[in-house]
């Protein structure tokens, strides 16, 4: 089983003036349900982010910090909404927003709307497989179709090619779990041999809303949490969740149609962030999540990357 490496999660600790990643739910649907993802079982309200909201956060963005990372994911598959979520690339990409990066599962990701991908600006992909063969990926991504996506994958990239484009990033992402570690090098060697970076990380608890392989004692929780000090995450409808465990946005430090990013930050953030700098984890949330252990992932990149 893949172990944590906590001495590279640590590298990545200081404090910050503003977040490093600012994570965007551009909508809260999804076409699959994967066995490792709270989103089939999502209570709090379901919708889409309108254009303005995020024109509000690509803004700040912009103006605040050349060095944060605007990142589309969190609780739905934004190509759900294909058209809406190119424009609002464009816009963050025109904006001055430096750094663009997308999540999904690519069974939407057609040979049309890879290449308006590209065009947009996005500067990575991450795509989500989690398996080297049909029958482990449609046992864990249920409702998803293998080949599909593997032909998805490599249209991008031959996309790129003909396009003479170095951007996005293409990104596949294998989540170790029991279901599938008995393929991670069959699948780093595919997919390196067809010109993709690949990501290898650990299965998230999200807080534990969903089981976990992360179990290290908390005795060895000696450091602030990576995501709470580095991140916010924003859901479709402006709310701010404390973290990306808090997928249902209960302890939610304020809203983004009547606040700003920095005010949130420095704010009850900043607050938050203090206790994990004490390292006081009593917070409801934090006192039983596990998720402190995975701030770090593991890349492997194909000769020339």
């Amino acid at each position: 089983m893949l172990k944590p490496d906590l001495e590279a999660v640590k590298k990545t600790l200081q404090k910050y003036d503003f977040p490093v990643d600012v994570i965007v739910e551009t909508i809260a649907y999804c076409n699959l349900d994967c066995i490792m993802c709270p989103q089939p079982n999502l209570q709090r309200k379901r919708g889409e982010m309108s254009f303005e909201v995020f024109k509000k956060i690509a803004d700040e963005i912009a103006l605040e910090s050349a060095e944060t990372r605007l990142w589309v994911a969190i609780m739905g598959e934004p190509l759900i909404r294909a058209g809406q979520l190119v424009e609002m690339i464009s816009y963050a990409k025109n904006k001055g927003v430096n750094s663009v990066h997308l999540n999904t599962n690519g069974i939407l990701m057609s040979k049309e709307i890879a290449k308006k991908l590209i065009q947009s600006g996005l500067d990575e992909i991450i795509l989500g497989l989690d398996a080297a063969s049909a029958e482990t990926y449609e046992n864990i991504r249920v409702n998803g179709n293998y080949q599909l996506l593997i032909q998805n994958i490599d249209n991008l990239l031959n996309l790129k090619k003909q396009l003479n484009s170095s951007t996005p990033r293409v990104i596949v992402q294998y989540i170790v779990m029991d279901e599938n570690e008995s393929e991670v090098d069959i699948f780093k060697e595919y997919w390196l041999s067809r010109g993709a970076i690949v990501k290898i990380r650990p299965k998230l608890g999200w807080g534990t809303g969903v089981s976990t392989n992360l179990n290290l004692p908390d005795s060895e929780r000696n450091f602030p949490c990576p995501w709470l000090t580095r991140t916010v995450s924003i859901h479709w409808n402006g709310r701010f969740a404390q973290c990306d465990g808090d997928y249902e946005g209960q302890y939610s430090p304020g809203d983004i149609n009547k606040n700003t990013i920095k005010e949130i930050w420095n704010g009850e953030l900043a607050e938050r962030r203090k206790k994990h700098w004490e390292l006081d984890f009593s917070h409801t949330l934090c006192s039983k999540c596990k998720d402190w252990q995975a701030g770090r992932s593991q890349f492997y990149y194909p000769e020339g990357e």
